[in-house]
Parts: structure tokens; C-alpha cells; sequence
């Protein structure tokens, strides 16, 4: 084999060899992910409230409608922010708007002084009262269901509301980022009348709401496509330079 030729089979060694380290890096890009919390709120005022409504003998709706609610425009509950794509708003919290709407999918059921229900909906986090929209930007979308989880003691003022992949279906939507293992966890306070059952669901009550929203932020196709190109480039400009040097 002449030595042009000897060079070309080693830069076209090298070329594979570069390429298959790219798409490691990519699938180490992919699964190198960790979980994070995405979002942490609690409320600003104790006065703002959750609303659930038993609208018949099966079913049992979540809203932030309130005439109550006066700082969220009778439609959302003003939130503080205390975590925001993993990095803490300390000492200056974000203020945003929470809008909650989520609907039973299953009756109620109560077990060892334990009420549980099942739920789905969506609760966005945004910049002005209301929900999201082209003047309303949104911080946080989480959709999910149909098993989220309400449970709590029966009697009592308090409980949580749970969902989390692959369990259910929990989707996050924040502009330009994608997730997996998306998981969210609501905690209610303050319930009055205390929890209980009526019908086969959830009687009406209204309270308190914080929690979080956690998630592994996965690099889209297009960045895992961008560092494989970049790796691309710089394996041809490192062939190309030793080409060069052979030629000289």
C-alpha cells in the first residue's frame, strides 16, 4: 500500500472511530440526565384558596375560581416560586399564579380511616392571573392523570395529591426543554370541612396548596444532533490538518 493511501485508510479509521464516539456521546448526553426539581411553590396568602366542588354523586372538581381569590383575579391563587428548574430563588422568590382544574376519574374509597380518589387535569404556574396563552407566559404546564392520586386521613385537614411516571401519565411543559420521569407532589392544608366522603366521592371543601414538580430535563434531538456534528466537524479539520502535514 503506497503511503497516500496508508493515510487515507488511518484518517478513514480515525473518521469511524470519531463517529462512533459521537453517538456515544450522544447516548450518553441522553441518559446522563438526573432528576431535579423543576418547581416549588407555596402560596402567598393563607386567605386564597383551593376549591373542590362535588358537581354530582361521582364526581369531584379542583379549581383556583373563587371570589375569594381577589389577588389572582378570582381565577388563580398568587404563588411564590421557591425552586425553579433546579436552581433555589433565594432570597427573592418569583411571584406567579397558580391555575388548578382537575376532575375525579374513579369514586371515592375509604380504607383504614384513609380516603383516597383518583384524579386528572392541569395545573400551570404563570406570569399574570389566568391560564396560559400568547400574553400569559407560562412557567410550568404539568398535565396528568388518569391516576393521580388525592388521599387523606378522613376527618381531617389535611392531604396530598401525588402522580409520577410510569405510573401514570405526567407531562411537564416549559419552553425549549423536554422531560422524563416526571413526577409531581401537592400538598393541602387547611381543609375545611374536614375530608370526607358524600355520595361516592370527595364532599366540597376548600384549602391551602404548595408543592413540587420534579423531572429529569433530557437534551432534545437537536442538541444531540448539534454535538455530534461538532465532533463531526472537528474529526474532518483534525484529518484535514494531517493531510496537510503529510503533503508539506
Amino acid at each position: 500500500m503506497s503511503t497516500p493511501d496508508r493515510q487515507r485508510s488511518v484518517s478513514m479509521r480515525f473518521l469511524r472511530c470519531s463517529f462512533g464516539l459521537a453517538c456515544v456521546a450522544s447516548l450518553f448526553l441522553a441518559s446522563s440526565a438526573k432528576a431535579d426539581t423543576i418547581l416549588a411553590f407555596s402560596q402567598l396568602n393563607s386567605a386564597d384558596v383551593v376549591v373542590a366542588t362535588q358537581t354530582s354523586p361521582t364526581t369531584t372538581v379542583f379549581t383556583t375560581t373563587s371570589a375569594t381569590n381577589i389577588d389572582g383575579g378570582g381565577v388563580s391563587v398568587p404563588v411564590y416560586i421557591s425552586t425553579y428548574l433546579g436552581v433555589a430563588q433565594v432570597p427573592f422568590p418569583i411571584l406567579a399564579y397558580e391555575t388548578v382544574s382537575l376532575t375525579s376519574t374513579t369514586v371515592a374509597s375509604s380504607s383504614s380511616g384513609t380516603i383516597t380518589q383518583d384524579y386528572s387535569g392541569t395545573i400551570q404556574f404563570t406570569v399574570n392571573p389566568g391560564v396560559a396563552g400568547p400574553s400569559n407566559a407560562a412557567f410550568l404546564i404539568a398535565t396528568f392523570g388518569p391516576t393521580g392520586v388525592f388521599s387523606g386521613g378522613a376527618g381531617g385537614g389535611s392531604a396530598g395529591l401525588n402522580a409520577s411516571e410510569p405510573q401514570d401519565t405526567v407531562t411537564f411543559t416549559v419552553p425549549g426543554l423536554a422531560f422524563s420521569d416526571a413526577a409531581l407532589n401537592i400538598s393541602f392544608s387547611g381543609i375545611s370541612p374536614t375530608l370526607s366522603i358524600t355520595g361516592s366521592t370527595v364532599t366540597s371543601f376548600t384549602g391551602q396548596d404548595a408543592g413540587t414538580f420534579s423531572a429529569a430535563i433530557v437534551p432534545e434531538p437537536g442538541t444531540l444532533c448539534l454535538a455530534s456534528i461538532a465532533i463531526g466537524i472537528g474529526t474532518l479539520c483534525y484529518c484535514k490538518k494531517r493531510k496537510s502535514r503529510s503533503d508539506g
